[in-house]
């Protein structure tokens, strides 16, 4: 059975396509750039979006949709009037964390003065802006959440009434202070807390204090006010002259305004990176025949791939996508993809016989070399599609830049770099250098040293050598010293207990991986967020977020039955390890303290009116109670209660495990109430991610993995080689899980980004390696290997080079996102090259049979119109394989040739 037929028919277009570029390369030279420049003009377009909720966390999130049912329950409470806790976004604010210089006790009179002096000036801060062409000025008190008319306190400058004097005075208790007033809780805004004795809760010290100022959000102009505001509230910390006190601060904004920044610091280095693959891909094309080396054509293939860069960043502002800091990275990226293939295009015109016509080389570079490319963008582009399927936001946008760029970079390739081919080839053909396209003479026409040295070339092949006259060093390397090496058996042993080793290690290392993306880690490095976050991690994780149990339908809660659903429920959450106790006094039931009012007014078996009438004016009336108004939404004739809700306090979230099991197990408890109910507070809408970026992730791999397998079946002649593709992908996107693990990169939407992406690569460094050992008809298993690895090994090792250098600048940045990108693409291309030039050979020379010898046979290649098959004369020093003599696809007539060229896509890799 043949399993050829599509490659074929690609391989017999593209040879008849690149005769018809090598005779109009001006049309494919100046068109690509034509486009490249109408589409470039999108950029100016192009918007940019920062939001950390909707790009960081997953779309169908359960909070997402729980947030909407409490807002809908709960919409006639609104900002205007409410208690902080009872928010259910996390809108505008500012907060600062105080410490004191020498990191004593913040509880005195001097540091506590200075404290309230910040304060003042913060209450006091204002912002203008224009209204109706009057200047309208706000300050805190315009803007803040209020309860009772009353902006919300912070509750530790309350208990103190504002006055220093008053420390002494107070006999402040942890976490909740119970005065004649009312009951204060201080657990988010006292950290190091140190106790008077150990059998006691009074506060001896404590190391640090943490002050918010929330606002509300009721319009697009209160949300214009606030941003201001929150401008206003950064430079008044910052400028504010502190002698005892150490502040960090941050707003709402700040992760948006960090993220932003650091993309911006990224696409700078952008300068460097394509100076880096210029140099290293103009080295990597020169020769010491300077008629045949290339080093202009090299630069052209980083042009190249830079209009694919140009191209799908217009394309993208046109059709409104908007632009996102992690697409910051995705120039690194393309113009590593771009140079591979330029390799490819290049090593696939070196293979040519230099004796042809330039028209002649074109075919049969372009049969090869744009087959190999073409199926490496196939992967590469499905894997992006995949990847724009996803539920995060952040990675959809990323896959569709990315995506888009390869397609151009294709299209680029087969074009421009194939008109820049062509010219090149011509200048070559015409015996000029290099560098100065003037003509020069072979070296051995020539007897002058510094001629030879500098300026001669274009030596023709001597006879018997044309198998291997231009072979580049590193390839002789792989044929003659490092293939007959590693099939040694002791070498064989040796490597097959490493890759155990490997395998082990990945497998552990994906048992052990931490999911989701702190936000944290969307800070820079040295910036003043990440001071503010890395303190309130340190010292405010004993007390979590106050969390709503929400019972969303109508029901009789005048009914004990249903009152001890409730109560049960309630208590079941008090009870998890994730949870405070009901003994703490930290949950907020109105049900409970209802209860004992009717207690204490003798009404202890209310029927519904009673039960209704009492709990409306007189409960939610009285000065003590008046808050629980928020927790309850009666029917819209009053007769009944349509919604309630409690809430309990979390503790010891300090890791983001902690924070998934908390979510889940909470909702698991609301979902196995006898009641209809769920389990809310606005963090987890970022807790989600944890919970599914696990699925997620693995839901794009396994229909990467399944895509790769069928494109190999359809793209690559040989079903054997198609499975050993897809094993070796399996085994290296497991080694980058695992050990990405090892490098402290949690499974993230960044990190699945580059998963994805790793599909696609993955088939690239495997594919070529297997197939040029399948294929190969040396007559010993080891014979094969040493020719697969002579073919493409030099391929592999620029392919790896160049998509390193593409990317090592990220290495050095100060953001967790861009290094993470680094990182994860580090050891996909480690991994990847590890398995194409150790793991794959050998494992191939183990199981792979070896094909019955054709010597004494000549190797016919088939017309494809029919006509009379015609003999491959083949040098005795080149590799025969079934492709080793392009057919004539038409009925170009060419002279004969004295050489055929090698089977070169056993020669490509990407």
């Amino acid at each position: 059975m043949r399993f050829d037929c599509i490659e074929k028919n690609i391989k017999k277009f593209f040879f008849n396509y690149g005769g018809f570029i090598a005779r109009h390369p001006l049309w494919f030279l100046f068109s690509p750039m034509l486009l490249a420049g109408v589409l470039g003009v999108g950029i100016v377009f192009i918007t940019s979006e920062q939001s950390v909720e909707n790009l960081y966390t997953p779309e169908n999130g359960q909070a997402k949709t729980d947030r909407k049912t409490v807002e809908e329950l709960y919409t006639q409470h609104g900002d205007n009037d409410t208690l902080v806790s009872r928010l259910t976004r996390l809108g505008r604010s500012g907060k600062i964390i105080i410490q004191r210089q020498d990191g004593g006790n913040v509880l005195t009179e001097t540091v506590f003065e200075e404290i309230l002096k910040l304060h003042e000036e913060i209450l006091n801060l204002h912002g203008k802006m224009l209204n109706n062409d009057l200047v309208d000025t706000f300050y805190f008190v315009d803007l803040c959440v209020k309860w009772n008319n009353t902006c919300n306190e912070n509750a530790i400058l309350s208990v103190y009434d504002y006055n220093s004097s008053m420390l002494q005075a107070i006999n402040l208790t942890y976490p909740v202070y119970n005065s004649n007033k009312k009951i204060v809780f201080s657990g988010g805004e006292l950290g190091g807390v140190k106790f008077k004795s150990n059998l006691s809760n009074e506060v001896f010290s404590a190391e640090v204090m943490q002050l918010s100022y929330i606002l509300r959000h009721q319009d697009s102009m209160d949300d214009q006010r606030s941003a201001l505001w929150e401008d206003e509230f950064l430079q008044v910390v910052e400028a504010f002259n502190a002698t005892e006190i150490r502040i960090t601060r941050q707003v709402s904004s700040t992760l948006e305004t960090e993220l932003d920044k650091a993309s911006s610091n990224v696409i700078k280095d952008f300068n460097i990176t394509f100076t880096v693959l210029i140099t290293f891909s103009i080295c990597s094309c020169v020769m010491f025949d300077w008629v045949r080396s290339k080093p202009w054509l090299a630069g052209c293939g980083v042009i190249s791939a830079g209009l694919a860069v140009l191209s799908s960043f217009g394309l993208m502002g046109y059709i409104g996508v908007p632009y996102i800091n992690v697409v910051g990275s995705a120039p690194f990226l393309i113009i590593g993809i771009g140079v591979d293939d330029m390799f490819i295009m290049v090593a696939a015109w070196r293979q040519t016989d230099v004796r042809l016509p330039v028209e002649e080389r074109m075919r049969y570079a372009f049969s090869e070399a744009a087959m190999s490319i073409t199926i490496t963008s196939i992967t590469d582009a499905l894997a992006f599609g995949i990847g724009a399927i996803t539920y995060f936001r952040s990675v959809r946008i990323f896959c569709m830049y990315t995506g888009v760029a390869v397609i151009f970079d294709y299209v680029y390739q087969i074009t421009f770099f194939g008109a820049c081919m062509t010219l090149f080839g011509r200048r070559e053909a015409a015996n000029r250098h290099c560098m100065s396209c003037l003509k020069v003479k072979p070296k051995e026409e020539t007897e002058s040293t510094a001629y030879k040295i500098f300026c001669a070339g274009g030596s023709q092949p001597p006879a018997g050598q044309d198998g291997e006259f231009n072979d580049p060093a590193l390839m002789i390397f792989f044929k003659k010293y490092y293939g007959p090496c590693i099939t040694r058996w002791w070498m064989t042993l040796l490597i097959s207990v490493v890759y155990v080793g490997y395998l082990g290690a990945a497998i552990y290392g994906c048992t052990q991986v931490q999911e989701g993306l702190s936000l944290r880690n969307l800070a820079r490095d040295n910036s003043y967020a990440a001071d503010f976050l890395d303190m309130e991690s340190a010292y405010f994780k004993q007390y979590g977020p106050q969390v709503a149990l929400v019972f969303t339908e109508k029901r009789d809660v005048w009914n004990p039955k249903v009152q001890d659903i409730m109560e049960q429920t309630l208590a079941k959450m008090e009870d998890n390890e994730y949870t405070f106790s009901r003994d703490h006094n930290l949950s907020a039931s109105w049900l409970r303290d209802y209860l004992d009012f009717l207690n204490s007014t003798n009404l202890k078996e209310p029927n519904q009116a009673q039960f209704i009438n009492t709990l409306r004016d007189d409960f939610l009336k009285h000065p003590a109670y008046k808050q629980y108004s928020l927790d309850i939404v009666f029917c819209d004739n009053g007769t009944n209660i349509k919604a309630s809700r409690f809430f309990v306090t979390t503790k010891d979230l300090n890791t983001t495990e902690k924070e998934r099991f908390m979510t889940t197990e909470l909702r698991q408890i609301a979902k196995d109430s006898e009641l209809p109910a769920i389990v809310y507070h606005p963090a987890f809408i970022f807790y989600d991610q944890y919970i599914s970026i696990l699925p997620n992730t693995l839901q794009n791999l396994g229909i990467a993995v399944g895509a790769m397998l069928i494109v190999a079946l359809l793209m690559i002649p040989n079903p054997i080689c198609s499975i050993i593709v897809t094993l070796a992908v399996a085994s290296i996107v497991t080694g980058v899980v695992g050990y990405m693990t090892f490098w402290q990169v949690n499974l993230d939407s960044i990190a699945m980004t580059n998963l994805i992406l790793c599909v696609g690569f993955s088939v690239d460094f495997s594919a070529h390696i297997s197939y040029a050992c399948v294929t190969a008809e040396k007559g010993s298993r080891q014979a094969n290997v040493i020719h697969a690895l002579y073919s493409v090994g030099m391929p592999i090792v620029q392919g790896s080079l160049s998509t390193l250098l593409g990317v090592v600048v990220l290495a050095f940045t100060d953001s967790y996102i861009f290094r993470t990108f680094f990182k994860t693409m580090f050891l996909v291309i480690f991994t990847g090259a590890l398995h194409g030039l150790v793991f794959l050979p050998v494992f191939l020379w183990l199981t792979i049979p070896v094909k019955a010898s054709e010597e004494n046979e000549n190797a016919l290649v088939s017309v494809s119109d029919g006509r009379q098959s015609r003999p491959a004369t083949v040098s005795s020093n080149v590799a025969i394989g079934p492709l080793s003599a392009p057919p004539s696809y038409s009925d170009h007539k060419s002279t004969p040739t004295p050489r055929c060229p090698q089977a070169l896509h056993q020669q490509n890799y990407l």
